[in-house]
């Protein structure tokens, strides 16, 4: 009896399991490989496995990367079955796509599962450079061209169909594909090939040429491109300055000490009043110092300033120690060159406008450019340089008994690459020259225009907004308007200046 009791509570004993789902998916990636873009796609399965004894519930598929898509929305998978799920690849353009499929569990706020998903598609890309062209404002009648360029950018050949082109009337710019084949053309990857826009503009209507590129490149089969212009009777241009009202500048004097400038010498002696007194007419603030054509030391270790007693007699007692026994190898440049890194380091000051004068007959023997001198100039004194000469003019010199000087080459150079202003030192009279170099100096008389060639006979010139008729004159060999001595601008005057130019503009 005890043996039966026992059995019939060992049949009252259950053993109960716990169902679960288990998830397998398959495969962990998919490789859609490369695909012709615009014409080909590709669809890949994954399928999902309940590997558990209970319903897998999936809540919902998330998936990143260009061009691939599936269906997202959840679903159930029960026990010991499966699911696919397709995904599709269709590339657009000459690309290389990366992805991911993650599956999220139900009751999940990460994803449980997932798949990396890569594919790459081949195709022609077009690149029209430039795209878009402004002819800008040339004259009626100029021609002007520009070159259009097709790039293939893709991997794989880019067929050009045909090019539309719609212009206006009168079609003044015009494209011409030159001795390209008839359409279609083949642009193999990496290659290219060009046409151009031309434009001779008949009148001053604006005119617009739009041309249709069509393509195989399946992202962009329609490329469309333009070129513009607006021409004009005439090139307008205007430049505007204000006179400066305050006067600091650093004067260095170069002169040649070479045995065939005692004449020269004499004469910057003997008028040196005529410009000191012009230049200090203005109050400057000022310092004066002298170097020579074969050392870059200042005379007599002298610096002369505003609070100088007498600046004149100063000025002229240096010149006249200068004297003519120095080498016949003039290096102007030169010793301007190792002034700058000597006894000009602690004379030029920051706020200074700095000056220097050349006054030789020969030009520059020594090694030194103009254009380097002039870069390391900048490094010291950006747009605080002005150099001006007292030289055997360009490109002849002069020979005027008893007077003789070669051309001032070196000098010149320097000179023209700042838009300054020599003088002949031929002259006999130096009273006039003297006298405009001081004025130069102190008040602006010379403004040089920014476009070569000017129409001379368009040439305006306003001072505080009044139309202003003499006192001013065309230089052709600056390309500059320089006024009278006597009908400067006052500082703080501000002066227009207008011009035409003849050419065709801006190309």
């Amino acid at each position: 009896m005890l043996l039966f009791a026992l059995l019939l509570g060992c049949n009252d004993i259950s053993v109960k399991q716990i169902a679960h789902p288990t998830i397998i998916v398959a495969p962990d990636t998919l490789n859609f490989g490369h695909l012709l873009s615009g014409h080909e796609s590709d669809t890949k399965t994954v399928t999902i496995t309940n590997g558990g004894t209970a319903d897998l519930v999936i809540d919902h598929l998330e998936i990143s990367g260009d061009n691939y898509s599936a269906d997202l929305s959840g679903f159930t998978v029960p026990a010991g079955g499966w699911h696919q799920i397709d995904v599709s690849y269709t590339p657009k353009t000459f690309e290389h796509n990366e992805g991911h499929l993650d599956i999220y569990l139900q009751g999940e706020n990460a994803p449980s599962e997932g798949v990396w998903l890569d594919g790459n598609g081949d195709a022609a890309v077009i690149n029209v450079t430039p795209s878009d062209h402004d002819f800008g404002a040339p004259l009626l009648g100029c021609d002007s061209t520009t070159e259009i360029i097709i790039q293939n950018d893709g991997n794989v050949d880019l067929q050009i169909s045909d090019i539309d082109v719609m212009a206006s009337v009168p079609p003044d710019i015009t494209i011409d594909f030159g001795t390209l084949p008839e359409f279609p053309w083949t642009i193999a990857p990496a290659g290219r090939l060009a046409f151009y826009a031309n434009y001779v503009p008949l009148d001053e209507d604006n005119d617009e040429t739009i041309f249709e590129i069509h393509s195989s490149d399946p992202a962009t089969p329609l490329f469309e491109g333009s070129a513009i212009g607006d021409a004009v009777l005439s090139n307008e241009t205007t430049q505007s300055w204000i006179q400066r009202s305050k006067i600091i500048v650093d004067i260095l004097w170069v002169i040649d000490n070479s045995g065939s400038m005692m004449h020269y010498q004499n004469l910057l002696g003997s008028n040196m009043h005529i410009f000191m007194n012009m230049f200090m007419s203005y109050s400057p603030d000022f310092r004066i110092a002298f170097i020579t054509t074969d050392s870059p030391f200042f005379v007599d270790n002298t610096i002369i300033d505003s609070s100088h007693p007498d600046p004149i007699g100063a000025s002229v007692g240096i010149i006249n120690s200068i004297g003519v026994f120095g080498s016949g190898w003039e290096q102007g440049l030169g010793m301007l060159d190792l002034c700058l890194v000597g006894d000009c380091v602690d004379f030029l000051r920051e706020d200074a406008t700095f000056i220097t004068i050349f006054m030789s007959d020969e030009a520059d023997m020594g090694a030194t450019s103009p254009i380097t001198l002039a870069s390391f100039i900048d490094s010291i004194k950006p747009d605080m340089f002005i150099p001006y000469g007292i030289i055997g003019p360009v490109p002849s010199g002069c020979m005027v008994h008893p007077l003789y000087a070669l051309p001032g080459w070196g000098y010149y150079e320097l000179i023209q690459n700042y838009n300054s202003q020599y003088w002949s030192i031929c002259e006999n009279d130096w009273g006039n020259q003297l006298e405009e170099l001081a004025q130069n100096i102190s008040i602006q008389t010379v403004f040089p225009l920014d476009v070569e060639d000017p129409h001379v006979e368009t040439i305006e010139v306003w001072i505080n907004g009044q139309l202003t008729t003499e006192g001013w004159s065309y230089s052709e060999e600056s390309n500059a308007v320089v006024f009278d001595v006597e009908g400067a601008p006052e500082p703080g005057d501000s002066i227009d200046i207008s011009y035409s130019t003849w050419g065709c503009g801006p190309q």
